[in-house]
């Protein structure tokens, strides 16, 4: 006899095979990290030192909570003070520390924002190629992933097709800017675009759409101090952003989902956040470094170095004969394969010491995708491979 196991988490797990999982587990450019002489572009893990300031900042937080005690705490009112206030100074918009909620990084974020507004069977629009874990979450709160495909020219939206998309089993929509895997940044214009569609089936549905607004790499941009937001044009927008990012220290685990002002009948969503944080498997940071948000609120990583990094990477692959179209933020960018066979490529690229993620786990046969965070060695062994071409 076997256990029963859940067939929802079931169909979450196959999705993640199809996609992520059988890549991580038997690919041979997976195997191949960590070699000395291998230049590794696969995913947006630091290849150097941590901000130096970060450990002393946790430090010092790790003895103020033996001092006071390793207690439960929810949402630090200190914490997320710093946190509202910052995210207000740089998107021009004036976020209440009351509707900001603390929480383990994105993944939790997004996990709260789908359980609380999900239902079996309702839908939840993404943008496409999607950060490869969406469609599984979204199955795993038994609801219908439903990718609508950005333009492979520019990676813009495609309205039409979105708004012919929202209907009654649209439970919310995700989307991510900037965004991951292709490196676009949504203009003001285009979120403005969107909001009018979303509130335009807003009326027509007679209730609110949600809009989740991944922000992860908001402060991860080249050519702006921060990256617009959609929470500005429409108030129905809960925005999720995390720290492990613009800190580039992925295990902190340290985030929040913030209401946009004007969210309308911001309450019942508010008390539901409260229950499912706990109940959902304590989504919420450690007292260390929540004591620690206010002083990590202050840094980033070095921007100017990333954006040398795609100016460089861009450069070698136009030479080699690439399409790409540069990533205005993020630490990717996104390049269409030759002959559109994206894994033959990841593979002969491996034999070349090259790793990069084909775009077959994200969605979009035909491209890779590359990492900004290798160090600055693995960028110009990657460079010096990818001028020669195919």
């Amino acid at each position: 006899m076997t256990v029963k196991l859940s067939t929802m988490r079931d169909l979450a797990r196959r999705e993640y095979e199809e996609y992520l999982g059988t890549f991580l587990r038997d690919s041979p450019v997976v195997a191949r990290r960590g070699e000395p002489d291998v230049a590794d572009l696969l995913f947006g893990d630091p290849h150097d030192s941590s901000l130096p300031e970060i450990a002393g900042i946790l430090q010092s937080q790790v003895e103020e909570s033996q001092r006071q005690g390793y207690q439960y705490i929810h949402h630090l009112p200190e914490a997320r003070e710093a946190a509202a206030h910052q995210l207000s100074v740089r998107t021009k918009l004036n976020f209440s520390s009351d509707a900001l909620f603390l929480n383990t990084g994105a993944f939790s974020g997004l996990q709260c924002c789908l359980q609380v507004l999900c239902d079996a069977n309702t839908e939840v629009l993404y943008l496409s190629p999607p950060w490869f874990y969406y469609r599984s979450m979204i199955k795993a709160v038994g609801a219908v992933p439903r990718g609508i495909n950005l333009n492979r020219k520019d990676w813009s939206i495609p309205f039409d097709e979105l708004a012919a998309s929202i209907g009654q089993q649209t439970s919310a929509v995700l989307i991510n800017s900037p965004h991951n895997p292709t490196g676009k940044v949504f203009s003001d214009e285009e979120l403005a675009q969107l909001a009018e569609i979303l509130s335009d089936a807003s009326q027509r549905l007679g209730r609110d759409i949600p809009l989740i607004s991944d922000e992860a790499y908001a402060r991860i941009v080249f050519e702006h101090d921060h990256a617009p937001t959609p929470a500005k044009h429409y108030p129905p927008t809960i925005v999720i952003y995390t720290y492990g990012k613009t800190l580039l220290a992925p295990s902190l685990r340290l985030g929040y989902m913030a209401l946009a002002p004007d969210f309308p009948e911001p309450i019942p969503l508010q008390r539901m956040f409260d229950a499912i944080q706990p109940i959902g498997g304590w989504l919420l940071p450690s007292c260390i470094v929540q004591r620690a948000l206010p002083k990590l609120e202050t840094l980033c990583v070095d921007l100017p170095q990333l954006k040398e990094r795609r100016d460089r990477l861009v450069s070698a692959l136009k030479e080699g004969g690439y399409r790409v179209v540069p990533a205005q933020g993020t630490f990717y960018m996104l390049v269409a394969a030759p002959e559109d066979d994206d894994e033959a490529l990841s593979r002969n690229l491996e034999k070349r010491n090259i790793l990069v993620l084909p775009g077959s786990t994200l969605e979009t046969p035909g491209t890779f995708r590359v990492s900004l965070t290798a160090s600055n060695a693995m960028i110009d062994q990657a460079c010096q491979v990818f001028r020669t071409g195919f």
